[in-house]
């Protein structure tokens, strides 16, 4: 097949282009209208030489249908894998909302929020484990947040071409050749990722485990001003336990940290569902504790909230900054 990669101006195949949106490491993305179905979605186009030679891009688009595959309302659907006129595409859900790390904030987040969110990324990536998929790039820039406050996980199964995935393998051989401004991606690497080592569901597991703490605490546990000091972290570092920065966290909160931050996969959580269910165990209790972190357990929910977008997520949008609603697929860091 000749890829000719020459995107019209005004719509690809049965998808109206509204407007470019940003760029991501595949492509370009735009926010699109499907015509046949009548709905808002983000539409990649792949850089053509992502997509020029046959064998990748084979893969690209045998993993993208893969993943296309799941349904789950905690991951962000991939509705299409196509070409069509010289021009190979992805179709997205169209999301409004932000980044899991602006809710964070850098600083700890009350405690039932977090397990609330943990609780949800754990079973979407019970989800895509049980297909045989790994997300791969867990980290709080692929994460979204919906107005409503759900989660929302980005890029499931294509983390071998996304930003993230690429600077993850960087960073296992050759981790000084990476700016430092990678060392936050580079953080939510699992000890065998950085190792460069196999992997499988655990280490999204850990990924999350990371996450987790730093919800908790409002502090990455690995994170240093490099990339090589960072991948060093991950690999050799055991971080304390949250309730050493957060005093009045709970117990089964430290224990769960800790056994999500293991260095052996076969110590950490074995499957994201029981990793979900022992974070269901500790809401349940929390939801009978004093709030000692301002405001409630539980957070409120604005029932219009979906119906007007609050959030700017367009970290490579440029001149599009000015809009009040993005598409989640933006999030590259």
């Amino acid at each position: 097949m000749t890829i000719i990669q020459a995107v019209p101006e005004q719509s690809i195949a049965h998808y109206n282009l509204l407007e470019p949106i940003g760029r991501e490491a595949i492509g370009q993305v735009y926010r699109a209208r499907d015509t046949k179905v009548g709905r808002t979605v983000a539409l990649k186009v792949l850089d053509p030489a992502l997509v020029a030679d046959d064998t990748r891009r084979m893969a690209m688009f045998d993993e993208a249908r893969l993943a296309a595959k799941l349904s789950h309302p905690n991951i962000a659907a991939l509705f299409e894998a196509s070409e069509s006129a010289g021009v190979c595409y992805f179709v997205y859900e169209f999301a409004v909302g932000a980044p899991l790390h602006e809710e964070m904030g850098g600083r700890p987040i009350n405690p039932r929020r977090a397990v609330e969110l943990c609780i949800q990324i754990a079973d979407a990536l019970a989800d895509g484990h049980a297909a045989g998929i790994l997300h791969g790039d867990l980290r709080p820039e692929t994460i979204g947040v919906t107005a409503k406050g759900s989660a929302k996980l980005l890029d499931f199964g294509m983390w071998r071409w996304t930003r993230g995935g690429l600077v993850r393998r960087a960073a296992s051989r050759a981790p000084e050749s990476l700016p430092d401004e990678d060392s936050i991606i580079a953080s939510y690497m699992a000890p065998e990722q950085a190792l460069g080592g196999e992997t499988d569901g655990r280490a999204d597991l850990f990924s999350l485990g990371t996450i987790l703490y730093e919800m908790l605490t409002g502090r990455n546990p690995f994170k240093a001003p490099n990339v090589p000091d960072t991948v060093m972290n991950v690999v050799s570092v055991t971080p304390s336990r949250p309730s050493a920065s957060v005093p009045d966290l709970p117990p089964q909160l430290d224990a769960i940290a800790v056994r999500a931050l293991a260095k052996p996969v076969e110590s950490r959580f074995q499957s994201a569902a029981s990793f979900s269910a022992e974070l269901r165990s500790v809401a349940a209790g929390l939801d009978l504790r004093p709030d000692q972190h301002g405001g409630d357990f539980l957070l409120p929910v604005d029932d219009d909230a979906d119906k007007t977008p609050t959030a700017v997520w367009a970290a490579a949008a440029g001149g599009l900054a000015a809009l009040v609603s993005v598409v989640w697929w933006l999030m590259r860091s």
